[in-house]
């Protein structure tokens, strides 16, 4: 089910799924930003009942420059540095969606959506047969 058709793309699959992600998350930041009591509670340094700080916006630029770094370096890495890329940052970001706990019920399909990709992400990492995996695994049959 999460196998692409040919090994040579999973690179770009994985990448698709990092874009998805991306754009999730930049409609779900642009669709708070429509509603007045959003921009009143940053206008007056809180949202949500927590400061609004640069250190906090930063933080948050730094992250949506690791998921655009990730879309695209997956697919130009070597699939062994590629693949432990996409089994390193997917649980990070799943932490990281779930910072500010959604309230409103489209965040809570945004964020899930985010979440089924990242595990989605994660699997076909999990299981992307690269040259070092293979015969790493070769290694163990032969041990045994």
């Amino acid at each position: 089910m999460f196998k692409p058709r040919n090994a040579e793309t999973v690179g770009n699959v994985i990448s698709r799924l990092w874009i998805f992600i991306f754009f999730t998350l930049v409609y779900r930041d642009i669709h708070e930003m429509a509603v007045a009591s959003t921009i009143e509670g940053i206008l007056s340094g809180t949202y949500e009942g927590n400061p609004v700080t640069d250190a906090g916006l930063v933080a948050g630029g730094v992250v949506m420059i690791i998921f655009l770094a990730t879309y695209v370096l997956t697919p130009i890495l070597k699939p062994n540095l590629a693949r432990r890329l996409n089994l390193l940052t997917p649980p990070i970001a799943v932490v990281g969606v779930f910072y500010l706990i959604p309230n409103d019920p489209d965040d809570f399909v945004l964020a899930t959506a985010t979440v089924v990709a990242l595990l989605t992400i994660f699997i076909i990492s999990f299981f992307w047969q690269t040259e070092q995996s293979k015969s790493q695994l070769n290694e163990v049959r032969h041990a045994v």
